[in-house]
């Protein structure tokens, strides 16, 4: 999953296209790589499948420049549609931050479309993983073959109230570079606020960066000697709140004293 390393001064992120066969994903991918400015993204690989009947896939790295004095890039996947190749599919989503869902709106393909979200939240699943902890966009293509009505329909079935959606002409263009833009930026902020807890955690599990007025829950009382502060286990984070166990030893008797600080974060 997205991965923030300061020693290298890099972000890095992943996206896959997923979708039934049909649906759009390798029109995204192509028009991406035509569209975007050439110092920003690589060239557009394809692999074939090994299993028969074979089909391809597309590979594209992207990059966004610097981001809070990062070098972030994103990798684009697609994936091969078709029931001989969910291995190579499920693999695909290991280590996934956003997957953009490329729905087909033409009512013939609804059907398959509705299976292919079926097969996503599974292969999820497979990892210990559900759509509520991936950044998911809904992107509904074909826009121009289908009705208000099919759009209604497809939407109402997906049920998939809290997600990004985006009409789109992928063969065209239309929605691609929007929906491309969103989970970026989604992602993004997701990795930065996962980044920034970690920076937190990290300096205050530091016992010279911490200053208390010490308030002993243990038994007994504190002499009048000088003490020295230690960690004493793992920072724990449970929602906005950091545990800290330290310990204070007196430098004359050597007696140890642990401790519990607590912080409450705030954004």
């Amino acid at each position: 999953m997205g991965l923030v390393n300061r020693e290298v001064g890099k972000i890095h992120a992943k996206i896959v296209y997923w979708g039934a066969s049909g649906a759009g994903k390798t029109a995204n991918a192509k028009l991406i790589q035509r569209k975007l400015k050439r110092d920003l993204r690589g060239e557009l690989s394809v692999t074939t499948t090994t299993s028969k009947p074979p089909a391809e896939y597309e590979f594209l790295a992207v990059e966004l420049g610097m981001v809070r004095g990062l070098q972030t890039s994103i990798h684009l996947h697609t994936t091969p549609g078709g029931s001989p190749h969910a291995d190579e599919r499920r693999r695909l989503l290991d280590g996934v931050d956003g997957v953009v869902f490329v729905a087909d709106l033409r009512p013939a393909r609804h059907e398959a479309t509705l299976a292919s979200f079926e097969e996503l939240k599974n292969q999820l699943s497979s990892y210990g993983r559900s759509l509520e902890n991936v950044i998911l966009v809904v992107q509904y293509n074909h826009r121009d073959e289908a009705n208000e009505n099919a759009l209604d329909e497809l939407h109402r079935k997906l049920d998939v109230k809290t997600a990004t959606q985006v009409e789109a002409i992928a063969s065209e263009g239309t929605g691609v570079l929007p929906c491309l833009t969103s989970i970026s930026k989604q992602i993004l902020a997701r990795i930065r606020d996962q980044a920034d807890q970690e920076d937190v955690a990290a300096k205050a599990a530091q016992p010279s960066a911490i200053e208390i007025d010490l308030g002993v829950e243990e038994p007994g009382e504190v002499g009048d000697g000088s003490y020295r502060l230690v960690a004493a286990g793992s920072v724990e984070m449970s929602g906005s709140e950091l545990k800290i166990p330290i310990r204070l030893i007196e430098e004359t008797s050597g007696r140890e004293i642990d401790l519990s600080l607590r912080l409450s974060l705030t954004s």
